[in-house]
């Protein structure tokens, strides 16, 4: 499981696997990524709903994959963090994977649920004479 980026150190991401081998994606915030009102974009919710289930249908499959498609329903948008999200898949269809997530502020109240349509990438073969 990749669990480290740029983007996600400069975020404040951090990805690991729990006890029962789910990816967990939590975030403590800090005032750099806070709205001028003290809120919570609604866009980093969606980015780590995004990486939680991408995340999670590729460790299930262990193969890559690229989001189709993601809905988001937003909740709570207030500061109640450190933040913890996880997903699971819902249905695969060959190279088709859905899957539904939530991400729970610091009491585990649900702030923030959405659903991601994702396509499971080939896996790259480095053959001779083929590129």
């Amino acid at each position: 499981m990749r669990d480290f980026s740029a983007f996600f150190a400069h975020i404040g991401f951090h990805k690991h696997l729990d006890e029962e081998q789910r990816v967990i994606l939590e975030l403590p915030l800090t005032a750099e990524v806070l709205n001028e009102d003290g809120t919570v974009p609604a866009g980093l919710f969606s980015t780590m709903l995004d990486i939680v289930i991408g995340s999670t249908i590729g460790e299930v499959l262990q193969q890559p994959t690229s989001t189709v498609n993601l809905n988001m329903n937003y909740f709570d948008l207030s500061d109640k963090g450190p933040y913890t999200s996880y997903a699971w898949v819902t249905h695969q269809s060959g190279k088709i994977v859905i899957g539904e997530g939530v991400v729970e502020d610091s009491d585990q109240r649900v702030v923030a649920k959405g659903s991601g349509t994702f396509k499971v990438l080939a896996a790259e073969t480095k053959e001779k004479g083929r590129s």
